[in-house]
């Protein structure tokens, strides 16, 4: 009795077994996501062209790309060789397979600048936080980016307070169009971009941009701020950078002041 209560049991179980063999599914491959496409760049700043090409591990992947800062999608450019990039260009990519889903876009910005810096002395006011105090004044025209790993790179200079200016010395009689300014954006750990930028000269106004306000949270990055100002040629320059008067209310800081990171200023 015992043996045939034994033997009814192990039949039921290779059955069961042999049924849940013929009904498992696998999950199809358009599930899974694509990893993103590594950008490389022989510099982020170059004053005759900088070169550009991309990691691609997965056999049968395609890399797509824009130049202007419009979005990838299926019409964009196949990537098939490295790229001589002459011109500031803002970068972005995705990775396409048939068989699974495209990646999440990247963005890497380059920025031309002119041969020999016009920039002869920096002037910060106020002092930076003693913790992150990048490379001093001068720093902030070394042509050295820094990396979104802030805590652990030296070129950034972090401030918090309602306002920072920086005093620029130039050439004499260097002309201008265009100030660049590179800052970080990290919002989880509540550095947030300017929300404004003046240039002055001379006490007069130049050149102004607003920034809009995030209504939600962006990814951690370094960020070119472009403002334009008059045409003409000077000997001194105010950039002027007003942070945001308080964290938004969508974030966990709300209401207190943010922090400005940033590491490098260009004339163009």
């Amino acid at each position: 009795m015992i043996k045939r209560i034994f033997y009814s049991i192990a039949i039921i179980l290779v059955l069961c077994q042999a049924c849940f063999s013929q009904h498992t599914e696998h999950a199809p491959t358009a599930l899974f996501q694509l990893s993103n496409p590594r950008v490389q760049v022989s510099s982020i700043f170059f004053d005759s062209y900088t070169m550009l090409n991309f990691s691609i591990d997965m056999p049968n992947s395609i890399i797509k790309y824009t130049l202007d800062g419009s979005s990838v999608n299926q019409n964009a450019k196949v990537f098939s060789e490295p790229l001589k990039i002459q011109e500031s260009a803002v970068i972005k990519a995705k990775m396409f397979h048939p068989d699974y889903r495209e990646s999440d876009e990247v963005v890497l910005e380059v920025v031309k600048i002119a041969k020999n810096s016009a920039i002869k002395q920096v002037a910060i006011k106020p002092d930076p936080s003693e913790k992150f105090s990048g490379m001093g004044a001068m720093g902030l025209s070394d042509l050295k980016k820094g990396s979104a790993q802030f805590a652990e790179d030296k070129q950034w200079m972090g401030f918090q307070t309602e306002k920072i200016t920086a005093s620029l010395q130039l050439e004499k009689n260097s002309t201008v169009n265009k100030i660049v300014v590179s800052v970080l954006t990290n919002q989880s750990n509540w550095i947030f971009a300017p929300g404004k930028i003046e240039v002055f000269n001379e006490g007069e106004l130049i050149g102004e941009r607003t920034f809009a306000k995030s209504e939600q949270e962006t990814p951690n990055s370094p960020t070119f701020l472009h403002v334009p100002v008059s045409t003409g040629m000077y000997n001194t320059l105010n950039v002027v950078m007003h942070p945001l008067s308080e964290i938004p209310a969508w974030h966990q800081g709300k209401g207190t002041t943010p922090w400005v990171f940033i590491d490098e200023i260009i004339i163009q």
